[in-house]
């Protein structure tokens, strides 16, 4: 967006700059338009630079959005690995306080009987 308003600045500058040019000339005729063809020469070769610049600035601007695109793909991979070894390494935990609480359980009925027999 900021690329397209300074080029129309540019632009509208570069014409406004022409017309006061030319409307404020006391020259004659014949060298007035001697500096028109110099004027045009010289705007067109600002405009052909201009153009370039858009150019590189697309190719860097298409060049960053794949980079981040495939960073950003890495990032998703390294995380759903983080996530998946994290739920491996809880797993074994789980299983294991699954383990102790029964256990505890098995215990805690072991002495319900035994109190109630006594």
């Amino acid at each position: 967006m900021k690329a397209k308003s300074l080029i129309l600045g540019f632009l509208a500058g570069s014409a406004v700059a022409g017309i006061a040019t030319l409307l404020s000339a006391p020259s004659s005729g014949e060298e007035t338009r001697r500096k028109v063809a110099a004027n045009k020469n010289a705007f067109a070769a600002e405009l052909k630079e201009l153009k370039e610049s858009l150019a590189e600035i697309k190719g860097s601007v298409s060049t960053v959005s794949k980079e981040g695109k495939s960073a950003l793909n890495d990032f998703i991979k390294d995380v759903k690995l983080a996530l998946y070894e994290w739920q491996l390494s809880t797993e074994q935990n789980k299983t294991a306080l699954q383990k102790d609480i029964k256990e505890i359980e098995h215990t805690i009925q072991e002495l319900e009987q035994d109190i109630a027999q006594k």
